[in-house]
């Protein structure tokens, strides 16, 4: 009996032709059971009407009553009790199921369709996997530069993810190609549902935000959905490396993936592209310098932001240098500072270098851990570490009659470590070669005593400041930039101001909008936005990569053959692109965002956004930019996991040069050095001529971008 119950379970719980079929099929066997026992208890049977009715046979007399039980007033003679019955089992079986497992099949099926269940097997199409909240900005681009269909995968409310799709797209056309499917990114059949391996591209983002119940194994559940995706394709013996964009929220795991190769399992079949959302908000910018906000229905709101050197630094005597200030050490915070020490490097070094500062209530605990994530880098940085707390407690008892406040206790100042000074000479009168120095403060923004060093800041008229307010909290971030000494808004001093959702009140403050000359009287229109969550990913960004490859063929061309190449061919470079190690694929694309930067440096206003042709370099302008590419390639491999040789290392390598790549394999770097101090290889090339050959290739790498 328990056979036959799960029998007809499953037959009502199949597909629509199955239960379409189930009940013709039962409702036909009761139409021959009917009509047999009609022919044994009712032959005599007759039905009133028309002739060619009373002449039918007795097959048909019971289709009749079968189909319309009505016709049981027909029955002229013979037992009614048996046409009742035929005729009431007919209304069930073919009125009543027949009927509702059709109108119920066809509610069924948008009930899946609503619910994300409706699967369909695409080709070519581009797939975002998970609900996070930069989906709606990214839909939007992909809809204006793609005309490929869109499979958004989420394991969250896929009601709610359609219509928030829905909102930011104006045109109708493109709801048609949206298609939002319920799934979860760790399992394998939600995976093939999608067609993820016939798809062109592949976003996977999770399905939580930065800010919004963040899971704690989010960027493991991503890599665990890559590593599916390659299987997956492995499976269907995909021929083309697919496309895959992953999201890490966590700055140790995304910085993993900068200098640790995937395995071949992975890098055969998917073409790995990391990225973290504070760290693509710093590049867009610091290096892109524009964000494109949807702000309602598709209206897009440019963003335009002012480079750390807004007022260019061209002159190897100037005294001119920028100070970046950072009020907040929160993940967005260090994001920026780190972005500004790959490419605020300037010709002027020798004489004034790039100042970052920040300033966070718990600054000594931050400065301890940001010292730790950054390995060498500050063993061979200047930094500086001021209590503000302290000092202010301290004027506050002087204030009461204690003795005078010496600020230099509050004041502590770090350089160069000893293992590493064997690698400037005594001479030197800049110990630290590096250059970026660095600056903590602890204490809240509206402390006196940093209110006094934020005024001092920017009274120096040397200085080249821009602040960047980085609190996770818009309002309290709002607050902190509309608060700053008066002189940062008379003086027009960039400030940058993190915002959550929207940019719409700061654009209120700083008059959007308004012509010229009404937005000059207005006393906020400095304060630019930044870091809303809907507005992280650009494509127009992620499309540089071109450059990172360009850089990557020039610098393989010249190891292999001693000379810059003519052209570069885009199939070959991508091939390269593919084999490449992945801490040389970081440094190639660190090295094309301090593009902008470099040019900047020789007087050429050259924009990512609408790129310039070049003519070809002086052997002077060579020679300035090979000086600052090293300073900024010396911060690159700091970052990456590299340090400098210690004073054993460095006479073992002097001593045998072919030494110098087995100490590189361990991730310790002879090359970390001062430029002037650059010393030949095993093939008799110093580091100094890297760095000459992509400053003169730099007109055929950013030739027709």
């Amino acid at each position: 009996m328990r056979e036959i119950r799960q029998w007809f379970r499953q037959l009502f719980d199949g597909a629509l032709w199955r239960k379409i079929a189930g009940v013709l099929l039962i409702a036909v066997a009761f139409y021959f059971v009917s009509a047999l026992i009609f022919m044994v208890l009712a032959n005599g049977m007759e039905i009133s009407g028309e002739s060619e009715v009373e002449n039918m046979t007795v097959w048909w007399k019971i289709y009749y009553l079968f189909v319309d039980a009505g016709n049981q007033i027909s029955i002229a003679k013979g037992p009614r009790l048996v046409g009742l019955i035929v005729g009431t089992l007919g209304s069930i079986f073919l009125s009543g199921l027949l009927i509702s497992t059709i109108t119920n099949a066809f509610e069924r099926q948008s009930d899946k369709w609503r619910n994300g269940f409706s699967y369909y097997k695409l080709k070519d199409h581009i797939v975002i996997i998970g609900s996070d909240q930069m989906v709606q900005g990214l839909v939007n681009q992909l809809c204006a530069t793609s005309d490929s269909d869109i499979v958004v995968m989420t394991s969250t409310d896929v009601e709610t993810m359609r219509n928030s799709l829905r909102v930011v797209l104006p045109d109708k056309k493109n709801h048609e190609r949206i298609i939002v499917n319920y799934g979860q990114r760790d399992s394998e059949n939600y995976l093939n549902l999608i067609n993820i391996v016939q798809a062109k591209e592949v976003y996977i983002l999770g399905d939580t935000s930065e800010f919004d119940d963040i899971e704690s194994f989010h960027d493991s559940m991503n890599v665990q959905c890559l590593t599916l995706i390659a299987k997956l394709c492995k499976k269907a013996n995909r021929k083309q490396q697919l496309p895959c964009n992953v999201l890490f929220d966590y700055k140790t795991t995304y910085h993993l993936f900068q200098y640790a190769d995937l395995s071949s399992e992975i890098t055969d079949y998917i073409d790995f592209h990391p990225f973290n959302f504070c760290d693509f908000w710093a590049r867009k910018v610091l290096v892109a310098g524009c964000s494109r906000e949807i702000i309602e229905s598709g209206v897009v709101n440019e963003i335009r932001y002012s480079s750390l050197d807004y007022v260019p630094i061209t002159q190897q005597d100037s005294d001119r240098f920028v100070h970046f200030v950072i009020i907040g050490m929160s993940k967005m915070g260090q994001a920026m500072a780190l972005q500004a020490a790959h490419i605020a490097h300037f010709p002027n070094y020798k004489r004034k270098k790039t100042k970052i500062t920040f300033i966070d209530r718990d600054g000594r605990v931050e400065m301890n851990e940001f010292k730790q994530k950054c390995g060498e880098l500050f063993k061979v940085s200047r930094s500086t570490f001021i209590d503000a707390d302290a000092w202010l407690e301290a004027v506050e008892r002087w204030s009461q009659g204690d003795p005078a406040v010496d600020p230099e206790r509050y004041i502590t100042n770090y350089g160069i470590a000893d293992e590493y000074r064997h690698l400037v000479s005594e001479s030197d009168s800049d110990k630290e070669f590096i250059d970026v120095e660095w600056e903590f403060i602890k204490g809240d923004d509206h402390n006196p005593i940093v209110q006094r060093l934020l005024k001092e800041y920017v009274e120096d008229n040397n200085a080249i400041v821009t602040v960047a307010v980085c609190l996770n909290i818009g309002h309290i971030s709002l607050r902190s930039a509309m608060h700053l000494p008066k002189a940062y808004y008379e003086k027009n001093i960039p400030i940058l101001v993190q915002q959550r959702k929207s940019s719409t009140m700061v654009a209120m403050l700083n008059g959007v909008g308004l012509d010229a000359a009404d937005r000059d009287k207005l006393l906020y229109k400095n304060i630019t936005p930044f870091g809303m969550v809907g507005d992280c990913y650009d494509l127009h960004l992620a499309s540089s990569i071109e450059i990172c490859k360009r850089i990557a063929a020039t610098y393989d061309h010249y190891f292999k053959y001693g000379n810059l190449p003519s052209c570069i061919n885009s199939a070959d470079a991508d091939k390269l692109w593919h084999s490449t190690r992945m801490t040389k694929k970081w440094s190639n694309i660190f090295a094309a965002a301090s593009i902008p930067t470099k040019l900047r440096c020789i007087g050429i206003n050259w924009d990512i956004n609408t790129p310039c042709p070049l003519k070809e370099m002086t052997e002077d302008q060579v020679a300035l930019l090979a000086e600052i590419e090293h300073n900024r390639w010396n911060i690159e491999e700091l970052l990456l996991g590299y340090r400098p040789v210690k004073c054993a290392e460095d006479q073992e390598i002097d001593a045998d040069r072919s030494r110098k790549k087995y100490w590189k394999e361990r991730f310790i770097h002879y090359d970390i050095r001062p430029f002037d101090g650059l010393k030949e290889d095993n093939t008799g090339r110093k580091a100094s001529v890297y760095d000459k050959v992509i400053v003169r290739s730099l007109p055929l790498i950013l030739k027709n971008l």
